[in-house]
C-alpha cells in the first residue's frame, strides 16, 4: 500500500503540472516575423517570465500563407496559442473565420485605432513599409507606376503575389484603383516582362546582383541587403498622385481555443509593448510606431486604406495576379 500511495501522489503532482487551467510555463507561437528578429525578443520574454516559447515559423517562399493555412486546418484542434503576423490582411480574414479569439490586452490601449481590431481579435506592434528596391542608375524609378514604363521592360521583378506582403499590396492597389484598373496595371507589368521570384528577400538579392533594375519589396529586406554591402537603394513605393506607400502593420492575436491561454495572454501583452516595438525599430524590421507620435515628428506619407477592405479583396486580387502574371488568361 505504501508503494501504491507514493505512486498515486506522484501522479497527482504530475497532473497538477499539466495545463488544465491554461496556466502553463510554455506557449506555442506561430509567426511570419523573421526568426533572427523574433528569437531574441522571445528569449527575453522567457528570461523575464520563465515561460518557454515553442516557435513555428514559415519559409520565405510561402511566407505567411503557409502558417495561415495551417491555422485554418487546425481550427478544430488548435496547436498554436498566439499568431504573430508580419502583415494584417491574413490576420483579419482569420479573425472573420473564427480562427482567432478576442482578447482585450491592456497594452493595446496605446495602439492607434486604425491599427487594431474593434473586436479585440488583433492589435499591431509596428509598421513596415512597401518599397521599391533600385539598382545603381535606376534612381529615376520613384513610383509604382514607373515600373510599367517602356525603359523598364525586362528589368523588373517582384515576389510571387500569392504569398507574403505582395498579396496584400496587390489587393491594396485593387481597393485604391478599383479591380479593373488594378488588373490593367498587372497586364502592364506582364507586358514589361516582370519576373516573379520566391520572396521579397530574393528580390533585393537579385537587384543587388545586377540582374534587375528595380522591384517591389519590403523595407526590412532593402535595409538588410544594404547592411550586407549590397549595391542598391530603396524608395517608398509611392504613387504619382503622392498618396503614399502602403504601411503594413504587424499583428498579434490569440488563437481561438488556445491550450495555454494564460501564458498566451502574457506573451501578447509583451509583444504589444513599447519595448518590443522599440527593439523591432532598432533592428530595422519596422520603420514606424503604431502608437500616438509626438507632434514634433512628421507623419509618414502612407496610403490611406481600410485594411479590412484590402483583406476582403485579397482572394480576388491574388487570383487575378496569378492568372495575369503567370500568363494564364
Amino acid at each position: 500500500m505504501g508503494t501504491m500511495r507514493k505512486l498515486l501522489m506522484v501522479f497527482v503532482v504530475l497532473l497538477a503540472g499539466c495545463d488544465r487551467s491554461g496556466s502553463s510555463k510554455e506557449v506555442v507561437l506561430y509567426t511570419s516575423v523573421d526568426e533572427p528578429v523574433a528569437r531574441p525578443i522571445l528569449d527575453e520574454f522567457t528570461k523575464q517570465t520563465g515561460i518557454k516559447v515553442i516557435l513555428k515559423t514559415d519559409s520565405e517562399a510561402s511566407k505567411t500563407a503557409g502558417l495561415v493555412e495551417t491555422l485554418r486546418a487546425e481550427k478544430a484542434n488548435p496547436q498554436a496559442d498566439v499568431f504573430w503576423d508580419n502583415e494584417p490582411f491574413h490576420t483579419i480574414n482569420l479573425a472573420e473565420e473564427g480562427v482567432l479569439a478576442a482578447y482585450e490586452s491592456p497594452v493595446a490601449k496605446e495602439v492607434l485605432t486604425q491599427y487594431k481590431d474593434t473586436g479585440h481579435r488583433w492589435a499591431s506592434n509596428g509598421l513596415r513599409m512597401r518599397m521599391i528596391a533600385r539598382a545603381p542608375g535606376s534612381e529615376s524609378i520613384r513610383t509604382v507606376e514607373d515600373l510599367t514604363t517602356p525603359e523598364m521592360k525586362g528589368k523588373i521583378c517582384m515576389a510571387n503575389p500569392a504569398f507574403g506582403t505582395t498579396s496584400g499590396h496587390i489587393a491594396a492597389l485593387f481597393v485604391k484603383w478599383g479591380p479593373e484598373k488594378g488588373e490593367q496595371f498587372l497586364r502592364n507589368l506582364k507586358a514589361n516582362k516582370v519576373q516573379l521570384l520566391g520572396g521579397n528577400s530574393e528580390v533585393v538579392k537579385q537587384i543587388a546582383a545586377g540582374n534587375f533594375a528595380a522591384g517591389l519589396t519590403d523595407n526590412d529586406d532593402v535595409d538588410s541587403m544594404i547592411r550586407e554591402g549590397g549595391k542598391l537603394s530603396g524608395v517608398r513605393a509611392d504613387f504619382r498622385d503622392h498618396s503614399g506607400t502602403l504601411a503594413i502593420p504587424c499583428t498579434v492575436s490569440l488563437v481561438a481555443g488556445a491550450k495555454h491561454d494564460e501564458a498566451a495572454k502574457k506573451l501578447i501583452d509583451y509583444l504589444l509593448s513599447r519595448s518590443v516595438e522599440d527593439r523591432m525599430m532598432a533592428d530595422h524590421f519596422i520603420v514606424a510606431s503604431v502608437r500616438l507620435q509626438p507632434t514634433s515628428r512628421p507623419a509618414l506619407p502612407v496610403m490611406q486604406v481600410d485594411y479590412r477592405e484590402v483583406a476582403k479583396m485579397m482572394p480576388r486580387a491574388i487570383d487575378s495576379a496569378r492568372r495575369i502574371l503567370e500568363g494564364r488568361e
